[in-house]
């Protein structure tokens, strides 16, 4: 199967075609470097909705690289990676309230080890029904750190738990801290994901790599 290596955003960089949002924690103040408070979430939310943006999908954009067709220059879609309870707990109500999808990567050993600071597969589960769901591998470890005995071992692990939990196979793998090597790409391209993301700015456009 062919997947798509996307270009996640993290914060405002709005030149060119799809753009793509990466959050981790929300409301928590705790810690600051991931975090993003209420307030600023609904100042970017108020931004996209007087601004002329499309908060999309991230299937919506996938489909379009399919298709090898220009994607829209106001299309937004939002990634948060790790799975914290902060968001369930205070990001979701705004993006409902909104009503803009959304991609979750789950770290799948937090939620099935229950840590407290991670949200629950029930959560996870009462979250689908407003976006995408999908991997941000098992223990998220530095994968180009691993061998790949132990990258293929992590990687089935998490999608076995993540297909028995929710029902369904992920279509979608973020990589842990962004992190890849050609090693680590060619073995988790193996599992069959739509597309894989990284953290490296830039924009979607249907020039971005397929392979």
């Amino acid at each position: 199967m062919k997947y798509f290596l996307l270009l996640c955003l993290s914060y405002f960089y709005l030149s060119a075609n799809a753009h793509i949002f990466v959050f981790h924690r929300f409301g928590d103040d705790r810690h600051p470097s991931t975090n993003t408070t209420i307030e600023q979430l609904k100042t970017q939310f108020e931004y996209f909705k007087n601004n002329g943006y499309k908060v999309v999908p991230t299937s919506d954009i996938i489909d379009k690289l399919k298709a090898k067709v220009d994607i829209p220059d106001n299309w937004v879609a939002f990634h948060i990676d790790d799975s914290y309870k902060s968001f369930y707990e205070n990001g979701l109500p705004l993006f409902k309230e909104y009503n803009y999808p959304f991609s979750l990567f789950v770290y799948v050993e937090a939620t099935q080890k229950k840590y407290n600071d991670f949200m629950t597969w029930e959560q996870i589960k009462e979250s689908s029904k407003y976006g995408e769901i999908s991997l941000h591998s098992y223990s998220h470890e530095h994968l180009t750190k691993l061998s790949n005995e132990e990258l293929i071992k992590d990687t089935k692990t998490s999608y076995e738990i993540f297909e028995e939990e929710m029902g369904f196979k992920p279509k979608g793998y973020v990589y842990p801290f962004g992190e890849y090597n050609e090693e680590v790409k060619q073995t988790i391209k193996s599992f069959g994901f739509d597309y894989i993301g990284n953290q490296n700015s830039g924009s979607v456009n249907k020039n971005i790599r397929q392979i």
